[in-house]
């Protein structure tokens, strides 16, 4: 294949579809050995065999004694990956040095990193703020290392069997034709609820928004000291409004009905939406919703606080269903949909990629390690020898093994889901507007503003951001 021909096969496969280092820790040390060794990186898993990757046409070894910086926020991919990057070292000859963060740590450190030019971080995890970095230049393509016969082999890689959604989301959330990362995680909102608890009050799985609050009422008036729900409800752009915005589009509602113009935030769809968003989380959700987080979320609904998860990432699935396939008292359904006039199925898809700079100082040392993460021999090991329940390619979500470890119902719902869900519109200003539409989220939510009051301001806040930008 020509380099001309691999650059429009991949663009077409990419839109097609629905600071300093404190802290840190290095992923393994290298060491030498043939083609046919396996490494074993942990005492109970099945071992890899290097040969998964060096039958790849790719010089693996060309960066070998460069060390990369990789930063990340604490994630289950972490958890899932790290036992295996003593392979990736053995495979390459590169050490990973790993400088793991909280969420909003994280995202101070790296626009310090790329917005200074330090280029400190070779690989970061790359999130909402995708086309803010890409508009400013701070982002470095993966094209031109994608051309690479030395840095990649399309017929070993197949990049046609990544997720549509995940695609689309390392194309700038579908707004550049560019490659802006690889994918490492996909996620979908489903909804999670407890199984015995839906036996012993004979109750039937929801399908409706009605039903669910009939379900979530019930538990919480029956059972004492249990919340009807938990959901995110803490500001951020990447909590409350993560789990908002999908139910403006169940009411028919949308983001940015005109951009920059009409926001979309102050139409009937939107309150209608907020409104049984934030009713929801006041009747039935406990007393410190308004500043829950995604882990607070979890823990909540391990400890047995909680009933159900309202709408949130399925990759939580990976935690519930440690013990047992079928998640033990934990059940995973679709997102329920609104009955009024206009309503749709439309969950919201998140992927975290992984990305580098224009500062980075060892980009294609970077990229190989990207390359080796998001391959399939990479994926299928962490999703079925570990518990990364969230890969990003349809082959390994197909496979037996995986429907196995996690269930056919939780495969089944998000297959499903992810095939009817919508990517957010990650415009450069998101992060800025997006954050103060959260702030006024969580005011209405903790019942210090009035809905109506909290989308009026947030519409006028967001059309003012991006106007002037």
């Amino acid at each position: 294949m020509t380099n001309r021909t691999r650059r429009d096969f991949l663009a077409v496969a990419g839109t097609s579809a629905a600071v300093g280092l404190s802290g840190c820790t290095r992923g393994g040390e290298a060491s030498s050995g043939s083609d046919t060794k396996t490494v074993d990186p942990t005492s109970g898993d099945a071992k890899i065999s290097l040969s998964e990757y060096t039958g790849a046409n790719i010089e693996w070894k060309q960066h070998e004694g460069t060390t990369i910086n990789v930063g990340a926020v604490q994630h289950a991919w972490i958890d899932n990956i790290r036992p295996l990057v003593p392979l990736f070292e053995e495979l390459t000859g590169i050490d990973v040095v790993w400088n793991i963060l909280p969420e909003q740590q994280f995202r101070t450190k790296r626009l310090t990193d790329v917005s200074t030019g330090a280029g400190k971080f070779d690989v970061f995890f790359m999130d909402q703020v995708v086309n803010q970095f890409r508009e400013a230049g701070w982002l470095q393509f993966l094209d031109p290392y994608f051309e690479r016969d030395d840095l990649f082999d399309e017929q070993w890689y197949q990049p046609n069997d990544l997720l549509g959604v995940c695609r689309e989301a390392c194309h700038g959330a579908g707004r550049t034709k560019h490659w802006t990362g690889m994918p490492i995680t996909v996620e979908v909102h489903t909804m999670f609820y407890r199984k015995d608890l839906y036996e012993k009050h004979g109750l039937s799985v929801p399908k409706t928004t009605d039903q669910f609050l009939h379900n979530a009422k019930v538990i919480q008036e029956e059972e004492e000291g249990m919340s009807g729900l938990v959901n995110r409800g803490q500001k951020g752009y990447g909590m409350n409004v993560y789990t908002m915005d999908a139910w403006i589009r169940e009411y028919g509602g949308s983001l940015w009905k005109q951009y920059p113009d009409e926001s979309g935030l102050d139409t009937d769809a939107a309150k209608r939406a907020c409104r049984y968003y934030v009713d929801a989380l006041q009747k039935y959700g406990p007393p410190s919703i308004g500043t829950m987080t995604w882990s607070e979320v979890v823990a909540a609904m391990q400890g047995g606080n909680a009933a159900h998860v309202m709408n949130d990432a399925n990759l939580f699935w990976g935690s519930f269903a440690d013990s047992s396939p079928d998640g033990g008292e934990i059940g995973v359904a679709k997102m329920v949909t609104p009955t009024t006039k206009g309503s749709k199925f439309a969950p919201g898809a998140f992927t975290w990629q992984l990305s580098t700079s224009k500062a980075a100082r060892h980009p294609e040392a970077a990229f190989l390690f990207m390359l080796w993460a998001t391959s399939k021999p990479t994926q299928r090991w962490m999703s079925i020898q570990r518990n990364a329940s969230f890969p990003t390619r349809q082959s390994i979500w197909s496979k037996k093994a995986y429907k196995k470890k996690y269930g056919k119902t939780f495969s089944r719902v998000s297959l499903e889901s992810l095939s009817d869900a919508v990517t957010e519109p990650y415009d450069a200003m998101y992060p800025v507007w997006a954050q103060k539409y959260s702030i006024q989220l969580q005011k209405a939510i903790t019942g210090g503003k009035s809905v109506e009051s909290a989308l009026s301001k947030s519409a006028q806040q967001a059309e003012l951001i991006v106007q002037q930008d």
